[in-house]
């Protein structure tokens, strides 16, 4: 499919380079080159193009991903057919994929961050499911967080309308077997439910970054997704809370009625988790007791239990009674007193053993002392041992735990707490800690406060309480964070985040900018919170050719960043004079090839409206007008061909503001 690159589908998408390959389709990076912007573009493998059913697969495709409009979902932007390619433009989404994420993240994510994230892959489900399409192949591969952090899904590529038949093609199980749910596995009926049980495998990811069944083939993953209970993800992250893992099993049961019965309820509970970490999904919609089987008795277990209760040594009612060397029954009275003899004389002997043995032992007990227990949490290893050993007691070290708070080779805890007494030569168990786990803090000054906190919380860090001051950044925008980003940090580490409250808004006099020349006036406006607005020119006899004759709001109270309008003198009215039959040189028309560098960082938003004016006289001529992006470069050179004669002016405008004005001679 590389013949693609250099080609340009529809006249308008130019095709860059290959950024994907998937089971029915090859994903390009493109250029619209109407709308000046990168993109992607879905490409269907040439083999599929002669088979009607994978090109209506793919048609459904585009149709069921058009209709989708939603943040965490990937826009579709257009959908074509082109020389026998079948195309659909996506955005393009700058980041990695979730699995890549997980890959290169250290130790376990943290709960809230996988409560987020999952937030965000529900949101985007619920918003498919009510257009009745599912997607089919909910995995970590097909979620992209981009440079933001925000979570966007990704190919919806099997994705079929829920009202359309969905039983599952028996020779062809759609979607990826280590994600599929059992009915998918099977190749049966698959509906939304099918996307819940996906989803509860890939928080069962995050949470372990690893994948619940695993095997050889993949008929062996999918007879394990059928058959096999689902793991407990406490059993491998063992700081994953009780109602996160109900959620995971929840939504992970084998028959689709067991679980979740709509997105929307699972949304609902991860939503509870994270305002009540002791939430647990009720005993009535989820029983954490594996389900117990019950043994089936044989017959030879039967007959064996029949057996020993008819054994000499079972108890017989009708059996007689034992007789006497005289051949008489022993009277009742006889062996009652019997009885009670043999019990009284092992009575006196238990007494007199319990006596022996008592003496001794407290003998041994109040032979040796008893020490107090200190205190030696926050201590390192060597330092506890030794103030344990200086006490007559001894230590075990050999329990470490990972801590972010407690230095490495410090106590954490200690079995027996300061002051407790115990025996001289007790051992006392103590906790060490094996350090934290370690991350690079992210950067996330000019996000946003929403982004900011996805992005601090999926490094396993923890947002502190935001503070607001006044900035020229946009309102919600993040000023600066403490500690700053690029150094390693233990996980749970709290970032303090400073967020622009926007320009504080003052009040200004507006100045008379008489007699100023433009940039004059500028520099002035500028000096006190105003902006520059629309330039007219007018001709006047009093004020010289280039100055402001007057501008808007003189002398009245504006909000600072307010624009001012100004009118600028073009000169004296020039006299008209008849023109003789012999055109002299200054009235000679010529063409002028001009050349005008652009400055991308002077915009005020991602894309801006260039515009380039010739101003001859009273004319005003557009000789230039096109949109371009940063993305575009630092400096954009545009040329053009300007038409005229003797001299003129040319006035460069970013959207509605003059960046550059020259004087040309033709």
């Amino acid at each position: 499919m590389s013949q693609l690159i250099g080609t340009n589908l529809g006249n308008r998408y130019e095709i860059i380079e290959i950024l994907g390959v998937g089971g029915m389709a090859v994903v390009y990076k493109g250029r619209d080159n109407v709308l000046n912007r990168l993109v992607a573009v879905k490409v269907l493998k040439p083999e599929f193009n002669a088979d009607e059913e994978f090109v209506k697969k793919f048609q459904k495709e585009s149709q069921a991903a058009a209709s989708l409009s939603h943040p965490n979902i990937v826009n579709v932007f257009d959908v074509g057919f082109n020389s026998d390619v079948h195309y659909i433009v996506m955005e393009l989404v700058n980041g990695n994929t979730l699995r890549d994420y997980l890959n290169k993240m250290q130790g376990f994510m943290k709960e809230d961050a996988i409560l987020n994230i999952g937030l965000q892959i529900g949101s985007a489900l619920s918003q498919a499911h009510q257009n009745e399409i599912v997607h089919r192949d909910i995995k970590s591969q097909n979620i992209l967080i981009n440079e933001n952090g925000s979570v966007k899904v990704a190919d919806f590529g099997i994705a079929r309308a829920a009202t359309t038949a969905t039983i599952v093609n028996t020779k062809e199980v759609i979607g990826s077997v280590h994600y599929a749910s059992p009915e998918q596995a099977r190749g049966g009926f698959v509906d939304a439910r099918s996307d819940i049980y996906s989803l509860g495998i890939l928080l069962y990811e995050l949470a372990t970054k690893t994948l619940p069944f695993e095997g050889d083939s993949p008929v062996t993953i999918a007879l394990k997704q059928i058959k096999d209970e689902m793991p407990n993800p406490q059993m491998i992250n063992e700081t994953v809370s009780d109602g996160l893992a109900s959620i995971i099993l929840k939504a992970t049961e084998k028959m689709p009625n067991d679980r979740y019965q709509s997105i929307l309820e699972l949304i609902e509970d991860l939503k509870s988790l994270r305002t009540d970490k002791n939430f647990v999904v009720p005993l009535d919609h989820y029983d954490n007791h594996e389900t117990a089987v019950l043994p089936k008795i044989t017959e030879e277990e039967l007959m064996a239990y029949q057996t020993k209760k008819r054994s000499p040594n079972s108890v017989n009612p009708q059996k007689k009674s034992p007789v006497n060397s005289s051949g008489n029954t022993p009277s009742p009275e006889k062996n009652k007193l019997n009885m009670t003899l043999v019990i009284l004389a092992a009575l006196v002997l238990a007494m007199i053993v319990f006596g022996i043995v008592a003496v001794g032992k407290f003998k041994d007990i109040f032979d040796v002392g008893t020490v107090q227990v200190p205190n030696v949490i926050n201590m390192t290893t060597e330092d506890a041992i030794r103030e344990l050993n200086n006490v007559g007691l001894k230590a075990d070290t050999t329990e470490q735990r990972v801590h972010n708070d407690i230095e490495e080779g410090h106590v954490i805890s200690q079995s027996y707490n300061e002051g407790d007494e115990v025996k001289e030569g007790f051992t006392i168990k103590l906790v060490i800690s094996s350090g934290g786990i370690q991350s690079i803090i992210p950067n996330v000054k000019q996000q946003t406060l929403t982004e900011a906190k996805v992005m601090i919380e999926n490094d396993g860090f923890v947002v502190g309480e935001p503070t607001y001051e006044f900035n020229d950044l946009p309102e919600g925008m993040i000023i600066s964070q403490t500690p700053k980003a690029g150094i390693k940090m233990p996980q749970g580490t709290v970032i303090d985040i400073v967020v622009s409250q926007g320009l504080e808004t003052k009040t200004v006099m507006v100045p008379s900018l008489e007699t100023k020349t433009i940039r004059e006036a500028e520099s002035t406006l500028n000096s006190i919170g105003l902006k520059l607005g629309n330039i007219t020119y007018e001709t006047s006899e009093t004020i010289e050719k280039g100055q402001i004759i007057s501008n808007t709001r003189v002398g009245t109270e504006v909000d600072q960043g307010t624009f001012v309008e100004v009118v600028v003198s073009s000169g004296p009215e020039e006299t008209t004079v008849e023109a003789s039959t012999e055109p002299t040189s200054e009235e000679v028309s010529s063409e002028l090839k001009l050349t005008v560098t652009i400055e991308t960082d002077k915009f005020e938003s991602e894309t801006e409206n260039i515009k380039i004016i010739m101003i001859q006289g009273d004319q005003n001529t557009v000789v230039y007008e096109k949109v371009h992006s940063k993305s575009e470069g630092t400096d954009i050179v545009v040329q053009t061909t300007v038409k005229g004669s003797g001299n003129a002016k040319i006035r460069v405008y970013y959207g509605d503001i003059v960046r550059l004005e020259q004087d040309i001679q033709f």
